[in-house]
């Protein structure tokens, strides 16, 4: 069985393997779907309304399997969704930010396939910072040069990739005071869906909280998030104590069980190897 696509002793290995890496996956899904093409491909192609706990289960499942699995099972995960994506187009049904209505939209595009990963490198990098430690500059970069890995993957042409940390920052900036992200009616309409005042709904917004006060204020306003100068307080308090606790607690308990278990079933093969030289 082939090795997994990242090191063990990689930056991006030790910061996706923490289990308060998952907070961001709520800030990078509504920064994802606050671009507009994405939102109508979310709208029209996802059943977001009754499965959103299933959909959840399913990404966190394939998203440890491309970083902490074998390659087989990694490329076998990336594959699964790319043939998905070929099901997701269509055109948007009306105007929404800076795209008329008609636009076309394909879950294929290299720009939005690009801006889906860059939400989640940009939400993986704060959320660590704030509640494990703050990186370096050098460990964010070696982060950023790994993760390069996850476009070409998924087709990602490198024209579309900008090709150092410095740069990402530059495309995030761009990308967030352009014209671009605008918060449309669909985008709406799904976090109301997925926040709807229910059992789930507030089960699935208490999960969200930190990934939604961790959005930039323009955005939780487009959506009309709830979220005041308290909550604000709250939650960076409550980076502050995790952070504290952490360097207290073993690696152990706070990491990934996937990657756990990889750790372990490398150095029992190191050793084995070891005793048969």
């Amino acid at each position: 069985m082939k090795p997994s696509l990242f090191r063990p002793t990689s930056v991006f290995w030790r910061v996706n393997r923490e289990i308060a890496s998952a907070m961001a996956g709520p800030r990078a899904v509504l920064m994802q779907i606050a671009h507009p093409l994405v939102a109508a491909g979310v709208a029209e192609h996802s059943r977001y309304r009754d499965g959103r706990f299933g959909r959840l289960y399913r990404t966190a499942i394939a998203a440890a399997a491309i970083t902490f699995c074998s390659e087989d099972l990694a490329l076998r995960a990336i594959r699964s969704i790319n043939r998905k994506h070929l099901k997701v187009n269509g055109v948007l049904r009306k105007a929404a930010g800076v795209f008329p209505a008609g636009t076309p939209y394909d879950a294929n595009d290299p720009e939005l396939k690009f801006w889906v990963l860059a939400t989640i490198t940009d939400s993986t990098l704060l959320v660590y910072d704030l509640f494990v430690k703050p990186l370096s500059m050098t460990e964010r970069e070696e982060f950023y040069r790994d993760s390069l890995l996850m476009p070409k993957l998924f087709g990602v042409p490198d024209s579309f990739v900008p090709p150092t940390y410095g740069d990402f920052q530059t495309y995030m900036h761009d990308m967030l005071n352009g014209g671009v992200i605008r918060v449309s009616d669909s985008a709406r309409e799904i976090a109301n869906a997925l926040f709807a005042p229910t059992l789930a709904g507030k089960a699935l917004y208490a999960g969200s909280v930190v990934g939604i006060g961790l959005m930039p204020d323009r955005l939780k306003q487009e959506f009309g998030l709830n979220w005041n100068p308290r909550r604000e307080r709250w939650l960076m308090r409550g980076a502050q104590v995790h952070r504290s606790v952490r360097k207290h607690i073993p690696q152990v308990f706070c990491s990934s069980p996937v990657a756990t278990f990889t750790e372990l079933a490398d150095g029992f093969d190191r050793q084995l190897a070891a005793l048969h030289r």
